[in-house]
């Protein structure tokens, strides 16, 4: 997810514009912070207190103010690529918040051809809205989707998401969701371990419309779809390309029973959901 730059500082002590403001809560409810229910472009405690907990995961002694260009809007807005060697102690990690680069590892971005067809996602299956539908419900009640992320009102929803690590990031997602991916993260630290060090997160919990649509509702909106980075970077959408290193975690994801998006119509390499089975499990468990 990439955002606009605001024009003044936000949070403690800042200038605290209403654009400004409503732009930060809007990124910090995509980043998954839970608490922070409504974007009004007011910056009260409640968002304060988000800031505070974003820092938490980069800074040891948050501030809880937000400058234009500064190092928490950088990660904020999912363009922040530095290293960081404080560990994540309260925050959903945001694209490029991963433990750093390796050495050599910017050939993990580099833009290769799709895999052929029949070696991604064999045996899975995606889960449409009317699947995901019948298993939790609408996240939000009103259902009233936009473009921009909201966070569930949906009680049952609710009451199974966590904020968690899983190995270079935090997330916040479905609970199921979250203790897959801690299990595919430790296998990708095994296997490749330069493309773990890359790893980064654009959102696992975001609930919106899908990219295009005026009806369809994300899997983001469930808890139960991440986008990841890799060095900070998003794979570009609808190129018939993905990156390097997502073909290497894709056949893990996979075999841990996520559906890769880069065979979706159109291409999203970046996009990892649960699979039917998965979310047919999942959905069951619930409490």
């Amino acid at each position: 997810m990439a955002a606009s730059e605001i024009s003044a500082s936000v949070g403690r002590g800042g200038v605290n514009r209403q654009s400004d403001v409503l732009l930060v809560q809007q990124v910090l409810i995509a980043r998954g912070q839970t608490d922070l229910v409504a974007a009004n472009g007011v910056c009260d405690a409640s968002t304060i207190a988000a800031i505070v907990a974003f820092q938490a995961a980069f800074m040891r002694t948050p501030d809880g103010k937000i400058d234009p260009g500064g190092t928490t809007w950088r990660h904020l807005a999912a363009s922040y690529t530095g290293s960081t060697n404080t560990q994540p102690t309260s925050t959903d990690g945001g694209a490029g918040s991963g433990s750093g680069s390796g050495a050599g590892s910017g050939s993990v971005t580099r833009p290769v051809q799709l895999p052929a067809p029949s070696s991604m996602n064999a045996g899975l299956a995606s889960p449409n809205n009317t699947f995901m539908l019948q298993k939790f419900g609408h996240p939000i009640a009103d259902m009233r989707y936009s473009s921009l992320c909201q966070t569930p009102t949906n009680p049952k929803l609710r009451r199974n998401l966590v904020l968690d690590t899983i190995g270079p990031f935090r997330v916040t997602g479905l609970l199921p969701a979250v203790l897959s991916l801690k299990a595919i993260m430790r296998d990708i630290a095994a296997a490749h371990p330069t493309v773990y060090r890359a790893l980064g997160s654009a959102g696992m919990l975001c609930c919106r419309l899908q990219r295009g649509s005026s009806s369809a509702i994300s899997n983001h909106s469930f808890g139960t779809a991440i986008d990841v980075t890799l060095d900070g970077v998003l794979d570009t959408y609808g190129d018939g390309k993905v990156q390097y290193g997502l073909t290497l975690i894709a056949p893990i994801f996979n075999r841990h029973g996520w559906y890769w998006g880069a065979a979706f119509g159109k291409e999203d390499g970046m996009h990892f959901e649960g699979g039917k089975a998965l979310i047919e499990t999942w959905a069951a468990g619930l409490r």
